[in-house]
Order: C-alpha cells, then sequence, then structure tokens
C-alpha cells in the first residue's frame, strides 16, 4: 500500500515546481505511507535513470526536500511506502526500481510475490536484490519486452497477474526516455487496504507544460481519473497521451 506521484514536462523543473504549493498535501500522506520514499529522475533526452532513496517518512526527511526543491527533470517518479503485510522495511524494498533506462514503481499487494516468479526469466529472477512482489512485477515486464515492445509488455503481464494471482492492486507507473506509463487495475472485491475512497484509482492533469499522475488522497479531485483496467502512455518527446484498454 503506497502512493505514487509522477511527471513528464517539456522543460527540466524540480518536483515543487511541477506540482506546487499541493506538494506539500501530497508529502503528508507519508505519514500514514511512512515506511520511507523514492525518486527516481530520467531525461527524456540523455535516458540516465538516477534515484535517490530514504527510510525516512517523506515528510521528515531531509533528503526528500532537497531533492525536491534542488533536482530538476522533464520526467521523475516518487513512491512513498508503506510496506505490505509481511515485507521487510529495508531500503532495497523502496520504490523505485529500475533496470537499464526504465524505472518502475507499484502500489498494491500481489500474494505471495513467489507466485510471479514463473513470469520471470532466469536471468533477470538472479537480479532482483528485493523480497518484493513489486521487483518481481518488473521484471515479469522486461521478461515479457524481450518478445514484444514495452507498452504491450506492461499490458500483457498486468492481463496475466489478474487473471491468475492473488493481489489488491497492480497499479504501476513506468518512466523511460521515450515514454510515461501508468497503469490502473485493481480488485475491486479486495477493500481491506482502502483508506479513502476510490483508494486505487489514479488521476492525471495536463497543465502548465506538464503531465502529472498520481493516487488519491491529497486533493486535485479535479483531475481526470484514470480508472480501473485502463492504462494512460504518454509520449515524452510532445506530451501527447493516450488512454488504452488493457
Amino acid at each position: 500500500m503506497c502512493r505514487l506521484l509522477a511527471y513528464a514536462s517539456t522543460e527540466p523543473a524540480t518536483l515543487a515546481t511541477i506540482v506546487g504549493p499541493t506538494l506539500s498535501d501530497f508529502v503528508e500522506l507519508s505519514k500514514e505511507h511512512k515506511h520511507g520514499w523514492g525518486v527516481t529522475t530520467c531525461a527524456s533526452i540523455g535516458g540516465v535513470q538516477e534515484r535517490e532513496r530514504d527510510l525516512a517518512p517523506a515528510v521528515e526527511s531531509e533528503l526528500f526536500a532537497e531533492v525536491a526543491s534542488t533536482k530538476p527533470s522533464d520526467g521523475a517518479l516518487v513512491h512513498l511506502r508503506l510496506a505490505s503485510k509481511g515485507l521487510t522495511v529495508d531500503l532495497s524494498n523502496n520504490h523505485p526500481f529500475i533496470h537499464g533506462d526504465i524505472s518502475f514503481m507499484h502500489n498494491g499487494t500481489i500474494r505471495p510475490a513467489s507466485s510471479i516468479e514463473h513470469l520471470v526469466d532466469s536471468d533477470l529472477l538472479a537480479q532482483i536484490t528485493s523480497t518484493t512482489d513489486s521487483e518481481r512485477y518488473f521484471f515479469a515486464i522486461l521478461t515479457a519486452a524481450k518478445k514484444m515492445g514495452l507498452i504491450e509488455a506492461i499490458a500483457t503481464t498486468v492481463k496475466e497477474i489478474a487473471n491468475t494471482a492473488d493481489y489488491s492492486s497492480i497499479n504501476s507507473i513506468t518512466l523511460t526516455p521515450d515514454f510515461l506509463i501508468a497503469v490502473c487495475q485493481f480488485n475491486v472485491a479486495e477493500q481491506s487496504e482502502w483508506t479513502v475512497p476510490f483508494h486505487y484509482e489514479l488521476r492525471f492533469a495536463k497543465e502548465d507544460g506538464a503531465i502529472k499522475v498520481a493516487s488519491t488522497g491529497w486533493g486535485h479531485d479535479d483531475w481526470t481519473p484514470l480508472t480501473n483496467g485502463k492504462m494512460l502512455v504518454v509520449n515524452r518527446a510532445d506530451l501527447s497521451y493516450k488512454i488504452l484498454d488493457i
């Protein structure tokens, strides 16, 4: 159970600039989602993933405040972690996860994490560094992407997990130099983790030269909903986007 926030913009800017004054409302969520945070940034030109993580809640973290106000980029992922039951609070378990020029974060639980390992090729399985279901989900996507494009690989993997696994949510956001891709896929029958109405729905907005997408619970109910079973694909070259059925 976590909170997600991401953006792609036409020009490099800090998280604080992109989100504006309401960033403090998002950060307040870390009082509940208190098991650390992670941020990845990746330029659309150059395409190198950079990451900062901390076990302190974002609201208490000097490093988070520094990253949010001094690290400009034209693309970023932000993850506030509330560890799933049974998972260790350890920096290696903090999202986002990185592989090459792709970073990835997930909100929800797939039970048990090992139930999706058969979707991960052995060479990638050997590279997993966390105990999370989330990194296994990410590497299942990377496995599928060996045979198809990344967007199709994400949709294919989400459908496979949704059809075969016990899960609360497989919401995710993926950042590459070319795309920002957000997935909304949750189990409507599994509401034990819900803390606010529409807990697993995502919302997005295109304004002021940026597309922002985030979890609910911190306002911005005027943003466009990304509803269950939908995927938002943003082309970072021009911020054009499309919404696809999963």
